[in-house]
């Protein structure tokens, strides 16, 4: 997985920036620093949120970030990668024990994917969000999905690149 930084300091203040407020310049600064960082790939997808948290928020923060990363690279942004279901509110689930134990998140591509994929999310946590999209990806036919995210909040062994 390739990250900017730990989840921490700046860099969470900007996370949760970009969360809150659709801050679309942030979007394109930190879209930008990580397609710099990662194996540039065929297509570039954000991870989605659920429809009520779209509702909620009016904008996918993980999309906006893989707009600019496919911006950069020139690449196409894959559509039609949704979140299904409503998993529990971040808040909701205290500890990484909490948020590994909760079911599982369900993602679907509608049509056949092929070649490479860049995966784009603001901030991870426990990792399980990634694996389940890099999965459905994976099964929608994609050759290799790359993971990125602005922060992680794992060992840096375990995250940075």
């Amino acid at each position: 997985m390739h990250t900017i930084g730990p989840y921490q300091g700046p860099l969470r203040r900007a996370v949760l920036h970009l969360k809150e407020s659709n801050d679309l310049d942030l979007a394109q600064a930190l879209g930008v620093r990580l397609g710099q960082l990662v194996p540039r790939c065929q297509t570039v997808v954000g991870v989605p949120t659920s429809a009520r948290r779209q509702r909620w928020r009016g904008y996918c923060a993980p999309q906006r970030l893989a707009q600019a990363v496919a911006r950069l690279w020139n690449t196409p942004l894959l559509h039609d990668f949704r979140c299904l279901g409503d998993p529990a509110p971040r808040k909701a689930l205290r500890g990484l024990a909490a948020r590994r134990a909760c079911q599982e998140t369900i993602f679907e591509h509608a049509g056949p994917i092929s070649g490479s994929v860049l995966l784009v999310d603001d901030v991870v946590t426990s990792g399980r969000t990634l694996s389940f999209a890099r999965q459905a990806l994976l099964r929608a036919g994609a050759h290799r999905v790359e993971l990125a995210c602005i922060a992680s909040s794992l060992e840096s062994g375990e995250s940075r690149r």
